[in-house]
């Protein structure tokens, strides 16, 4: 644990040579490290200089069930950015990692390998392409600022926003997985894997962690939608997350999405924050981009996901809603 603040330094300093801002916060790096969605020793890489500083870093994303993605993450000193021998070298060592879904993927399903790369950072994009990957989409961090006149949210009849408990958690997570079925990339996976991955996800957040900021509207006894906010971006706590959003099939258009967006807005500007951003894929299945357009969200950068076919069969991943 003693290279976490190496490491973070490494990705804030490469961050802010190209966006001005920092990645990721030192403390909260360390705690998702401490936790069971990584092991240090076999899922990450520290390539060291000649002169004994640090040059590069690398890993994998624990694979989880049904084994049939794992996640590339390299990034140089930016002082290293040119070296290509470098990005080559730590690609590599990822893919000594693909047996953690080879061995593991079920009989005839297509496995891939994924990364992502800021469009402007040519050096890291190119070393994925000259490794085999695909450019397959593009995400964009949009941002909403909190500086001027926000709607009140306008809920439909029968839609309720009370505080949320923990102790709901299994439902919302249930509510997570139906929300995402018809979108891209997306894979089902066990309940209980989505669970433990919650749950490493709020143990990540540590003193971060507020509840006041989650969202979850209810029609009756059911979640039917949910907007759920992380109040500082890298240690900026000028500017809140929103890390999870969705509404239910069978709710959609009726205004619930733009009502918790609004709600959401209302409540970081009653708290001082100035802006609020998410990540959202330029190529939707469902829509989502028209609904945060209308509540002032716009495209501040973007981020290009590549894709490598390691083992071809049956794609069970969604691709499309047909």
């Amino acid at each position: 644990m003693a290279d976490v603040s190496l490491v973070a330094d490494l990705l804030n300093r490469r961050s802010q040579r190209r966006r001005g801002q920092n990645q990721v916060q030192v403390e909260a790096l360390a705690r998702y490290w401490e936790g069971d969605e990584i092991q240090l020793a076999r899922d990450t890489q520290l390539f060291i200089g000649d002169d004994g500083n640090l040059i590069g870093f690398a890993c994998v994303l624990d694979p989880r069930a049904p084994f049939v993605e794992i996640t590339y993450q390299v990034a140089t000193n930016p002082d290293a950015s040119s070296d290509s021998h470098l990005w080559d070298e730590m690609i590599r060592w990822c893919s000594r990692k693909d047996e953690l879904v080879l061995g593991k993927a079920p009989e005839g399903v297509s496995v891939y390998a994924k990364a992502a790369a800021p469009i402007e950072d040519e050096d890291r994009w190119s070393a994925y392409e000259r490794a085999g990957f695909r450019r397959v989409r593009v995400e964009h961090r949009m941002q909403a600022d909190l500086g001027g006149s926000i709607p009140k949210p306008a809920w439909p009849d029968g839609i309720v926003v009370p505080p949320f408990d923990l102790e709901e958690l299994p439902a919302l997570v249930a509510l997570d997985q139906q929300v995402f079925r018809d979108h891209w990339g997306q894979v089902e996976r066990p309940f209980e894997e989505e669970l433990r991955g919650w749950k490493e996800w709020i143990h990540s957040q540590g003193e971060d962690l507020d509840l006041s900021l989650w969202f979850v509207a209810r029609a009756g006894d059911d979640l039917i939608g949910y907007a759920i906010c992380e109040p500082q971006i890298a240690g900026d706590t000028s500017r809140a997350y929103l890390a999870g959003f969705g509404v239910r099939a069978d709710y959609r258009r009726q205004g619930i999405g733009l009502a918790l967006l609004h709600q959401v807005s209302r409540t970081l500007q009653d708290r001082r924050f100035q802006t609020v951003e998410l990540d959202m894929d330029s190529e939707n299945l469902t829509g989502a981009s028209q609904v945060y357009e209308r509540a002032g969200y716009v495209t501040i950068r973007q981020n290009l996901l590549y894709e490598k076919l390691l083992r071809d069969g049956t794609d069970i991943t969604v691709r499309s809603l047909d």
